[in-house]
C-alpha cells in the first residue's frame, strides 16, 4: 500500500457571542490565515445558545469536505511525511490562537452570531495504485463527506485508515481562509427571541 496527499477545501461553521455585528467581526478577524488544531475540543461545542458553557468562540461539530483544491496535485508521500502531517502543531490551540479570549459563556446576554468558513487542510489516502486515490478525489465535490468531531479519532488519526470503504485522513492542522458567499456572517440566535421561543436552541451541526 501507498500513501497519497492532496489538499481538501471544507467548509466550517463558526459560532460567535457578540454585541453587535461588528463586534463579532472583530472577533472573527484574528482566525483568518490561521490554523486550528481539531484535536483540540476548546475549538467545538454542541451547547445550546442558552448555555453557560457556551463558549465566547466555537466551530460546530461538524465540517464538510468540498473537494481538492483547484489546481492540487495528489503526491506520493512516505511514512515519516504522514506522520509528520498528522502533528498538531501548538500554535493551532486554541489558547495559542485566540490568546486573550476568555472561553466561557457570557451567560446568555448577548446575542450568536454565525458564519461559514472556508477553510483547508491536507488530505492522506492509503491505497495500492493513484488511480484509486484519484477516483476518491474524483468523487468527493458529489458526495461532501461530513467530518464530525465526535469520531475525530477516525479523522485526525491514523487509526482512520483501517475504514477500508472510505481510507482518507485528515491533517488536524485546519487553516481558516474566509467567510463563504454561502453564509456570511450574521445573527443567529438572540436574547429577545429566546425569551420568546424558549431555550434549548443548540450549537450542534
Amino acid at each position: 500500500m501507498a500513501y497519497f496527499s492532496i489538499g481538501l477545501d471544507m467548509v466550517a461553521t463558526i459560532y460567535i457571542q457578540a454585541n453587535s455585528l461588528s463586534d463579532a467581526q472583530g472577533r472573527l478577524q484574528p482566525l483568518f490565515s490561521k490554523q486550528i488544531d481539531a484535536r483540540d475540543g476548546g475549538w467545538f461545542s454542541d451547547a445550546s445558545f442558552d448555555s453557560l458553557v457556551l463558549p465566547e468562540i466555537s466551530f460546530a461539530t461538524g465540517m464538510e469536505i468540498r473537494g481538492p483544491v483547484p489546481g492540487g496535485v495528489c503526491q506520493d508521500i512516505d511514512a515519516t511525511e504522514v506522520d509528520r502531517l498528522m502533528c498538531s502543531w501548538p500554535d493551532a490551540r486554541k489558547c495559542a490562537v485566540l490568546p486573550r479570549l476568555k472561553d466561557r459563556s457570557r451567560g446568555g446576554l448577548t446575542s450568536v452570531y454565525w458564519a461559514d468558513l472556508l477553510v483547508r487542510t491536507t488530505g492522506i489516502m492509503k491505497f495500492a495504485r493513484l488511480p484509486d486515490a484519484l477516483a476518491l478525489l474524483a468523487d468527493l465535490p458529489r458526495t461532501r463527506p461530513a467530518v464530525h468531531w465526535e469520531v475525530a479519532d477516525e479523522w485526525f488519526e491514523s487509526k482512520g485508515f483501517e475504514n477500508t470503504e472510505f481510507p482518507l485522513v485528515l491533517s488536524p492542522n485546519i487553516e481558516m481562509l474566509a467567510v463563504s458567499d454561502a453564509l456570511p456572517l450574521q445573527e443567529h440566535w438572540s436574547v429577545p427571541e429566546r425569551m420568546k421561543r424558549g431555550a434549548g436552541h443548540s450549537a450542534r451541526d
